[in-house]
């Protein structure tokens, strides 16, 4: 295949980042050792894997859906002892015998598949991840890193904004424009760094799983105030308990609840459930 005749697939969302100074920006904050094994999802035509390569990594194994690409990829890096690639989709990819060696993951999302990316990668409150990565640098839709990133009292806080702080240190390092893309897409990106908690410094599992039933619920009807929404599964006066031990305004809604309050709602709720 003439890799200069190929036209990108829309059914794949593939948007190549083209941008130099970006690339080189990805490849700044990866803060590339040598003992680093990487994973790469979704290299296109490898604009970004060239760069990797050209480092002290110990290797690189690429996942890409698009098989009409796997031939290109294949010819172009054949002589990099450190670079591996496997066609798939990386939805549905068995990454179990490369994962206890992976230290970073880096990837361009395509923006259809980001939620499941997120649960994959980052992972899911109540769920210890048998993973063990270091860093996880994203390029994603600016409007879903805003929603990440945001805190109590913002209108973009809910309960992804939650979920992914519990789970790691996230911060933005730049944003993209679409025309650092090929072809654009129609909206910007952002560049992000996830850096997922330690087992150990992650919140009781169980906690994390009652915080997680607590977001779904309120989340669920963000406009009520979380008094209206927590009487599906708590009495009047138990929910006057949860208010007084938890010192929480039952009348707030929930993107105006901070992370630590949820905590404490959790708490409180836990044990109302246990003296039942």
């Amino acid at each position: 295949m003439n890799i200069k005749k190929y036209h990108q697939k829309k059914r794949f969302g593939q948007h190549w980042l083209v941008n130099n100074l970006i690339l080189e920006k990805i490849k700044e904050v990866a803060e590339l050792e040598e003992n680093d094994f990487i994973l790469e999802i979704g290299p296109g035509r490898g604009a970004l894997t060239s760069r990797l390569l050209n480092s002290k990594i110990n290797r690189l194994h690429a996942v890409e859906l698009d098989k009409d690409l796997i031939k290109h990829l294949n010819n172009k890096f054949e002589n990099d002892k450190k670079f591996s690639l496997e066609q798939g989709d990386i939805l549905s990819t068995n990454l179990d015998s490369l994962n206890q060696e992976i230290t970073k993951v880096i990837a361009n999302i395509p923006y259809n598949i980001t939620g499941p990316i997120l649960d994959i990668f980052i992972g899911r409150l109540g769920i210890i991840s048998k993973y063990n990565y270091k860093k996880i640098i994203f390029l994603m839709q600016k409007d879903v890193v805003d929603r990440i990133l945001s805190k109590e009292g913002n209108p973009n806080a809910g309960a992804l904004s939650v979920r992914m702080q519990l789970m790691s240190n996230v911060r933005r390092i730049c944003d993209v424009p679409p025309s650092s893309f090929n072809p654009p897409p129609k909206v910007f990106s952002s560049l992000v760094v996830f850096e997922p908690f330690r087992p150990e410094l992650r919140l009781d599992i169980k906690l994390e799983k009652y915080i997680d039933k607590l977001l779904r619920i309120s989340f669920n009807s963000r406009r009520k105030m979380i008094r209206n929404t927590l009487n599906s599964i708590f009495s009047d006066d138990e929910i006057n308990q949860l208010s007084e031990s938890s010192e929480i305004c039952f009348n707030l809604r929930p993107q105006d609840i901070s992370i630590d309050k949820w905590i404490k709602l959790a708490e409180a709720c836990i044990k109302i459930t246990n003296k039942n």
